[in-house]
């Protein structure tokens, strides 16, 4: 079996820089490699000639408590031997990762601490940062592992969200703010130039900076399901709602005209969510249980107390408008039964000059958690494309 010198290896625990190591006892026809990532050690050693390995874990003690760990099994080549690897290690430290508040950092900004997550800081790559939607989401560090990216890879929870402090004035936060926020956020993570991901909200929070801040610290953008201006976004849910079954589109017009948001709204709210929120038959539950969730004081805010129409802050938001300006590799995406509609997003595509567009089949808004593998496929190769 062929090694090469050095390899990466790609997991959900880390991007492993595997370099040779020295064999133990000298022994031949025995190839060593040695790489660390996010608290973990890994050593492997191959048999060249059957290709059997042994890996060996063993995980930083102030951080996790794991201790070491072996795995023996046998490849046919390196692609086999780091799938092997990675899907042992992977399930070897599921629980290492499972205690979210205690994996986050703490990062001072103007307004107030905000929680972040950090992965693959080790590395000297261009730093990827994912940006959440909502607005008042929150960020999801498990995916951002997932990823597998060999970049350090960053998220964050706006301020008001998940584990970050409440905004001190609701009444006065805008999406001004916000886009302060993630200007303190890229400097106090030091990098000369990012990656940024932003998905629905977060994407017209990606906008939003690049036009406040230009591109200079942009290395790339990656915009799924974008979220750029309330008034297409808007036009985008009406031209929706009146793709509905006759009765759930009268019942919604109901609602919004008598300003109705409880039990029948939902209701009808449900079947939008199970077309266009979600696409997959099998995720009609999840669809059916998103519409009955409370979007919280920050969504209310800033948007307001119904998917369709902004009565918010952001009621005159619009990204879009400034896109042209824009002058870094970017990557449209969004899923094909999308809330943000191909056509929308095509026109934002074709303001971008020299963007690119995927369009995600059988995904709905939530592109990355029907479709994931895909998602993850089109940001890789996204980013390989242009050398990052």
């Amino acid at each position: 079996m062929e090694l090469s010198s050095g390899f990466r290896l790609l997991s959900a625990t880390g991007a492993f820089a595997m370099e040779p190591a020295t064999p133990g006892g000298g022994s031949r026809g025995r190839l060593c490699y040695s790489g660390s990532a996010n608290g973990f050690v890994l050593d492997i050693e191959v048999d060249a000639s059957s290709g059997g390995y042994r890996a060996v874990c063993r995980s930083d003690s102030e951080r996790f408590a794991m201790g070491e760990a072996e795995h023996e099994s046998r490849c046919v080549d390196r692609d086999d031997l780091c799938r092997g690897v990675a899907a042992w290690l992977d399930a070897l430290t599921a629980d290492c990762f499972s205690d979210i508040e205690g994996q986050a950092r703490r990062m001072g900004t103007k307004h107030g601490k905000i929680a972040y997550f950090a992965y693959n800081t080790h590395l000297k790559s261009v730093p990827v940062v994912f940006v959440h939607g909502g607005p008042g989401g929150e960020s999801n560090p498990e995916r951002a592992r997932r990823m597998m990216l060999y970049n350090p890879v960053y998220c964050y929870d706006q301020l008001g969200c998940g584990l970050s402090d409440p905004i001190p004035d609701l009444s006065e936060w805008t999406a001004e703010d916000y886009a302060g926020e993630l200007e303190q956020f890229i400097e106090g993570i030091g990098a000369e130039k990012v990656v940024l991901v932003g998905a629905s909200w977060g994407a017209g929070l990606c906008a939003l900076y690049a036009e406040r801040c230009g591109c200079g610290r942009i290395a790339a953008m990656v915009l799924p399901s974008p979220f750029l201006s309330s008034a297409k976004w808007a036009g985008d849910q009406m031209r929706l709602l009146r793709r509905l079954p006759r009765r759930a589109y009268a019942e919604m017009m109901r609602c919004l005209r008598d300003g109705d948001f409880g039990e029948r709204y939902t209701e009808a709210r449900a079947e939008m969510f199970k077309r266009y929120l979600f696409s997959k038959p099998e995720n009609a539950e999840i669809a059916e249980a998103s519409a009955r969730e409370d979007e919280g004081e920050v969504y209310s805010a800033l948007w307001g107390p119904n998917d369709l129409v902004c009565t918010g802050t952001l009621k005159d938001f619009d990204a879009a408008k400034d896109l042209w300006k824009i002058n870094v590799p970017v990557l449209f995406m969004c899923g094909d039964s999308d809330q943000v509609t191909v056509p929308t997003l095509a026109s934002y595509q074709r303001a971008v000059e020299g963007s690119r567009l995927a369009v995600i089949p059988h995904a709905g808004h939530v592109l990355a958690f029907e479709q994931f593998d895909l998602y993850r496929g089109s940001i890789q190769a996204f980013l390989a494309a242009n050398g990052i």
